[in-house]
């Protein structure tokens, strides 16, 4: 019977009266994989490409036929190898197989789920339905029942002396809109709660945006003759699309100019 692989290096080694760990430290390769090769067993060794380099610099350093060595390596554990990828490409298949059935039923639970919780939401409403139905309703007579009597008229309240615009209560500014450019902007006085009062008159169209204080920033396109007015307690923001085409009024004194016609100037900032 011809010799294995492994009895070929250790008769070898053996030959030119060398220990595993002076063989290892000549070829620089560990010496359980040396132990390996010599007793064939490539389960220890590491992947097919690194065995055969391991195995040729054993031989080398051996004296032996590299090439013979690598076709009896090649006969000897190639199907070894051969055998440990199939292995390997079946447990990745497995694996990724179990990896798609699990997304699966991942996606199965969450559509049950999503299901279940409509079929309670729509049973609750027909048992809501239902007990209205079935709940019972004594009529009142309708003699029983006083006339209420009549509301008062109410009076509107008048505007302020002195405050040119009607308050919008829902709003951030005060508009008057188709206004006739007679009526000054001078004379306004802010009150206790809003320190800063702002009033921007349209000379031509322009497009305004102000912000009062930490409130979201308004923004406003005024044709000629319009004007709206900002109160703010603590800062006033204004940004013009036409600077040149607006009359700006803090507290009734008037500021700027900030720009010629046309001109965008951004965040112009007015404190107490």
């Amino acid at each position: 019977m011809s010799e294995s692989l492994g009895e070929c290096f250790q008769k070898a080694r053996e030959a030119k009266g060398l220990t595993l760990e002076e063989a290892a430290a000549r070829t620089r390769i560990l010496p359980q994989y040396l132990k390996a090769v010599e007793d064939n067993n490539y389960a220890k060794l590491p992947d097919e490409v690194f065995a055969k380099g391991f195995v040729r610099s054993y031989a080398r350093i051996l004296g032996l036929d590299e090439a013979t060595i690598i076709r009896q390596f090649d006969e000897s554990g190639g199907e070894f190898y051969a055998k440990r990828n199939e292995r390997e490409s079946l447990k990745q298949k497995l694996e990724e197989e179990e990896r798609r059935k699990k997304v699966n039923r991942n996606i199965v639970v969450g559509m049950v789920s999503a299901a279940l919780l409509i079929l309670f939401v729509l049973m609750g409403r027909d048992r809501d339905r239902s007990e209205q139905k079935l709940a019972p309703q004594e009529p009142v007579p309708v003699a029983s029942l006083p006339a209420p009597p009549p509301e008062p008229p109410r009076a509107e309240p008048a505007a302020p002396p002195g405050d040119l615009f009607p308050r919008s209560g829902s709003g951030q500014s005060e508009v008057e809109r188709n206004f006739s450019g007679v009526l000054p902007l001078e004379g306004v006085i802010p009150d206790d709660k809003k320190k800063l009062v702002l009033d921007v008159e349209a000379l031509e169209r322009c497009w305004v945006k102000v912000q009062a204080d930490h409130t979201p920033g308004q923004e406003v396109m005024l044709n000629p003759g319009e004007r709206n007015r900002w109160k703010a307690q603590e800062r006033l923001t204004l940004t013009l699309g036409n600077a040149g085409g607006v009359r700006v009024s803090l507290n009734g004194k008037l500021q700027g100019p900030f720009g010629g016609r046309g001109k965008v100037v951004r965040e112009i900032v007015f404190t107490p």
